[in-house]
C-alpha cells in the first residue's frame, strides 16, 4: 500500500513538473505550402513548417483561428476555408502555442492572387522627412489587422518613434509618435513580443545626446501604435539588435546581437550572454536537423563563412562569397531547410544539420531588406503569385525557380527596406526610397514594368541634343492589354528632356513598347527628372534620368578605317568602291572646306558644308589604275577639327586584263630528239573588252626546242578563254628556256609565259 501511495505521488510529481515545461515561441519557417492560390479556388490544406510547435498549436489567418492539425513540432495543418480565398487579398498567417509560455510566432504572408510573369513598381505614397536612415520596419502596431510603418525621427534633443497607421488601402493615417527625450535612437529596430502580452514591442539602439554609450532600448508596445520605455528595461551593451526568436525555447523571446544571444525573461528584460562574446555579421534560425529546436547558422565577422551549430551540439563550417546577411528558408520545397546569403549563394540542406557547399552566387547584389518582422540581408515572398518563393536583395527581386535557382533579376531604382501588402490586392509592395529625394516611400505593385530602372546620360555640351537612350515598358499583365495614357518628364529640370515612343496603341499582354530619350542641357552641372509613365488602371511607374551639362567648345572628327586596301584591278578599269566614315566627335559642328583623293584614286561623298555635333557622313573611294603594278594614293579631308587634313591611306594593284593558268610551265627532263607531253595553257580575257590577238609565237634563246599550237583566233570576248598548247623537244642536252609570246591590244602586250626544261 505505501509502494502504491509512493508511486502515485511521483506520477504526481513528475506530471506537474511536465505540466510546467513552458511551451516555445514558434518560429514558421518559409515556404508555406502551398504559398499562394487564385481567388475562387477553393478551400484546402494549409502546411506550416517551422520550428517549436507545441500539441495544441493552432494557425491564425488573419487573427482568427482555423482548424488546426499538429503534425510535428515542425509542421501543422490548417483547414482553409472557400470563403478565406474568394477573392484577392492578402493573409497574415501565424502560429500561436498554449499555455504556459507559449505565445505568437513571427508572420509570414500568404497571397490570394492571380499568378503573372513579373511585375512593376507604381508610384505610392511619400514620407516626407524620412528616408533609409530612419530604420523602416514593417507590423501591426495598432492591433487593427493592418500593416502599419515604423521608423525613428531623431532631433535635436529627443527621438521619435513615428508609427504610420495602414488604411488596408496602400494609404496611411496621421503618425502616432512616442517621445524619448534627451536620448538618440538609431540603427536597425528588432520586432517582436518581448512581454508576452501579444502586442509588438521594439528593440532600438539608443544613446544619450552627443555623449554616452550605447544601449539597447526595449520598447513595450501598449497596442495603440505607441510604446512604453522604461530603465529597468535598457541592456547596457555596445552590440546591435538584429532579431528576436526563442533560443531555448522556453516561451520566451531572446535578443539576438552581432555579439551573442541576450536571453528573455519574459517581461521585456533580458539578460547578457553567458561567456566571452563572439561577434558574427548576422544569423539564421530554424530546425536543420529535425529534432524540433532551433538551430542557428551564423555568419562570420570575415563574413566568407557559415557556422552552423544544432541544439545536438553538432557544427560545420562552410565557405562562402563575401555576404552580408544569410536567411533560413526551403528553397527548393524538399521539407529541408536550406541557407541563402544576400549574393543568392544557396547551402541546400541535406536535413540532418549539413549542408552541400554554396552554389550560385552574384557579384554586388547585396543590401538590407526588412521582410515583415523579418530583417536581415535578404527576404523572400511569392511576389508573381506562381507558387514560388522569390528572394529580395537590395534593388533586385529574383523570381524563383522552385528548385533552389533564381531568374535573371528584376530591378528597381532603389533598396528595399521593408515587404507587405499594404493595399490588400494580394499583391507585395515594398517600402523604399524615391530615387530622386531619398525620401522613404511606399510603391505598389503594378503590371507595368521599367528597364532599365534610370538612363545616366554622358556629359553634354548645353544646347546639343545627346544621343536617344531607350527605355523599354513591358506588360506584366495576364488578361487585358494595357493602354499608356501619358508619357511625361517631372522634377527640376524636366524641360531638358524629351522623348519619342511607340506606345501609342494597346499593349497586349506580355508586350512592350519603346520610348527614346534625349537630353539637351540648358544649363552646366547635372541636371535630373523623372520620366513618367501613366496607363489606365495602373497609375503612375517612374524613373530617374539625369546627365551633366557642359560648355566646352570641342572640335574633333574620326575618318576611319585608317586605311582602303584594293584588289587587283584590270588597269582603265574602275573598282567597286570602298566607305570611309567621317563623325563629329566633338561638342561643336565642324565646317568642311574640301575632300580630296590622290590619283589613280577618286572619291565622290555626301558630306555637308556643316557637319553637326553626334553626326557622320560617307565617303566612297575608287580605284582606276593607269600602269601595271602597285599604286598608292591618300584621301584628304580638310576642316576645321583637330588634327586637319584627317586621312586615309590608300593601296592597290594595276594589272593586265590578260591572265594565263598556269602562268610558267616547267618540262623537266626529257630525252633529245623526243618530244613531250602537251601541256595547254588557258588564256583568259578579265578585262571588259574584247581582246584583239595579232600574234601568239614562242620567243628566246632556245625557241626552237619548243612549238606551240592555239585555238584563241584573232579575239577573246571578254570573259572568255582559249587555250595554247606547248610541247618541248630538246635539240641538245641541257638547260633550255624559251617563252609564249602574246602580242594584242591590251596594255602590257606582249605578254609571256615562261618555259623551260632540260634535254637529257
Amino acid at each position: 500500500m505505501k509502494q502504491f501511495r509512493f508511486t502515485c505521488l511521483f506520477l504526481i510529481l513528475v506530471s506537474t513538473v511536465m505540466l510546467a515545461k513552458s511551451n516555445p515561441v514558434p518560429l514558421i519557417n518559409q515556404p508555406l505550402v502551398p504559398t499562394s492560390v487564385a481567388p475562387g479556388s477553393g478551400g484546402f490544406t494549409l502546411t506550416v513548417n517551422g520550428v517549436g510547435f507545441a500539441s495544441g498549436a493552432l494557425v491564425y489567418w488573419n487573427g482568427s483561428v482555423r482548424s488546426t492539425s499538429f503534425i510535428s513540432g515542425h509542421q501543422l495543418q490548417a483547414q482553409i476555408s472557400a470563403g478565406d480565398v474568394a477573392t484577392v487579398n492578402t493573409a497574415l498567417i501565424t502560429v500561436q502555442n498554449p499555455i504556459p509560455g507559449g505565445g505568437v510566432s513571427n508572420v509570414v504572408y500568404f497571397q490570394i492572387r492571380n499568378p503573372v510573369l513579373g511585375f512593376g513598381f507604381r508610384n505610392g505614397i511619400e514620407f516626407p522627412g524620412l528616408n533609409l536612415h530612419n530604420s523602416p520596419v514593417v507590423g501591426d502596431f495598432n492591433g487593427d489587422g493592418k500593416l502599419d510603418i515604423a521608423a525613428l525621427v531623431v532631433g535635436s534633443d529627443s527621438s521619435l518613434i513615428e508609427v504610420f497607421p495602414g488604411n488596408g488601402d496602400g494609404t496611411f493615417g496621421s503618425p502616432i509618435t512616442t517621445e524619448r527625450k534627451n536620448w538618440q535612437l538609431s540603427g536597425l529596430m528588432v520586432i517582436g513580443d518581448f512581454n508576452g502580452d501579444g502586442k509588438l514591442d521594439l528593440a532600438i539602439p539608443e544613446r544619450l545626446l552627443h555623449r554616452g554609450s550605447v544601449n539597447i532600448g526595449i520598447f513595450l508596445g501598449k497596442g495603440d501604435g505607441t510604446f512604453i520605455h522604461t530603465k529597468a528595461q535598457a541592456i547596457p551593451t555596445k552590440y546591435i539588435p538584429t532579431m528576436a526568436v526563442d533560443k531555448n525555447g522556453d516561451g520566451k523571446l531572446d535578443l539576438y546581437t552581432n555579439g551573442g544571444i541576450y536571453k528573455g525573461n519574459g517581461d521585456g528584460t533580458f539578460n547578457p550572454p553567458s561567456g566571452k562574446a563572439r561577434r558574427n555579421s548576422g544569423a539564421a534560425f530554424g530546425d536543420f536537423d529535425g529534432d524540433g529546436k532551433i538551430d542557428q547558422a551564423t555568419l562570420g565577422v570575415g563574413e566568407f563563412y557559415i557556422e552552423v551549430s544544432t541544439s545536438r551540439g553538432k557544427r560545420g563550417r562552410y565557405q562562402i562569397p563575401n555576404a552580408s546577411g544569410v536567411a533560413a528558408i526551403d528553397i527548393n520545397g524538399d521539407g529541408k531547410l536550406d541557407l541563402i546569403t544576400d549574393r543568392l549563394s544557396v547551402l541546400l540542406g541535406n536535413g540532418d544539420g549539413t549542408f552541400q557547399q554554396a552554389s550560385g552566387g552574384l557579384s554586388g547584389a547585396g543590401g538590407s531588406v526588412g521582410f515583415g518582422d523579418f530583417s536581415g540581408a535578404v527576404g523572400f515572398g511569392d511576389f508573381n503569385g506562381d507558387g514560388k518563393l522569390d528572394a529580395v536583395v537590395g534593388q533586385n527581386v529574383f523570381l524563383g525557380n522552385g528548385d533552389g535557382t533564381f531568374q535573371s533579376p528584376l530591378v528597381f531604382p532603389n533598396s528595399m527596406f521593408g515587404i507587405g501588402d499594404f493595399s490588400g490586392d494580394g499583391k507585395l509592395d515594398v517600402i523604399t526610397t524615391d530615387p530622386m529625394t531619398g525620401t522613404l516611400s511606399l510603391v505598389l505593385q503594378s503590371r507595368v514594368y521599367l528597364s532599365p530602372t534610370q538612363l545616366a546620360f554622358a556629359a553634354q555640351q548645353i544646347h546639343t541634343t545627346s544621343p536617344p537612350q531607350t527605355v523599354t515598358v513591358t506588360n506584366f499583365g495576364t488578361l487585358t492589354p494595357l493602354v499608356i495614357t501619358q508619357v511625361n518628364f517631372t522634377g527640376p529640370n524636366a524641360a531638358d528632356f524629351a522623348q519619342t515612343n511607340n506606345c501609342g496603341s494597346p499593349i497586349p499582354p506580355e508586350g512592350t513598347c519603346q520610348i527614346q530619350v534625349t537630353f539637351t542641357p540648358s544649363l552646366v552641372g547635372g541636371e535630373s527628372a523623372m520620366l513618367n509613365v501613366t496607363s489606365e488602371g495602373s497609375g503612375t511607374v517612374s524613373i530617374l534620368v539625369y546627365g551633366g551639362g557642359v560648355d566646352n567648345q570641342s572640335y574633333t572628327v574620326t575618318l576611319t578605317p585608317p586605311s582602303l586596301t584594293y584588289p587587283n584591278q584590270v588597269i582603265g578599269t574602275t573598282s567597286a568602291p570602298q566607305t570611309a566614315t567621317l563623325t563629329n566627335t566633338g561638342n561643336q559642328p565642324i565646317t568642311i572646306s574640301s575632300i580630296a583623293a590622290t590619283v589613280p584614286f577618286s572619291q565622290t561623298n555626301n558630306c555637308p558644308s556643316t557637319l553637326p555635333v553626334n553626326s557622320n557622313c560617307q565617303i566612297q573611294v575608287v580605284f582606276t589604275p593607269t600602269k601595271l603594278g602597285p599604286a598608292k594614293g591618300m584621301l584628304s579631308v580638310t576642316d576645321n577639327a583637330v588634327g586637319s587634313p584627317q586621312t586615309v591611306a590608300l593601296s592597290g594593284t594595276g594589272v593586265s586584263a590578260v591572265e594565263f593558268s598556269p602562268a610558267s610551265v616547267d618540262f623537266g627532263n626529257q630525252n633529245v630528239g623526243t618530244t613531250s607531253v602537251p601541256i595547254p595553257i588557258t588564256l583568259t580575257n578579265i578585262g571588259p573588252n574584247t581582246l584583239s590577238i595579232t600574234q601568239i609565237a614562242i620567243k628566246g634563246s632556245n625557241a626552237g626546242d619548243f612549238a606551240q599550237t592555239n585555238d584563241c583566233g584573232n579575239s577573246v570576248p571578254p570573259g572568255g578563254h582559249c587555250t595554247i598548247t606547248v610541247t618541248f623537244t630538246p635539240t641538245v642536252k641541257g638547260q633550255r628556256s624559251a617563252k609564249v609570246s602574246v602580242s594584242d591590244d591590251a596594255v602590257g602586250s606582249p605578254q609571256t609565259v615562261p618555259l623551260s626544261g632540260t634535254g637529257t
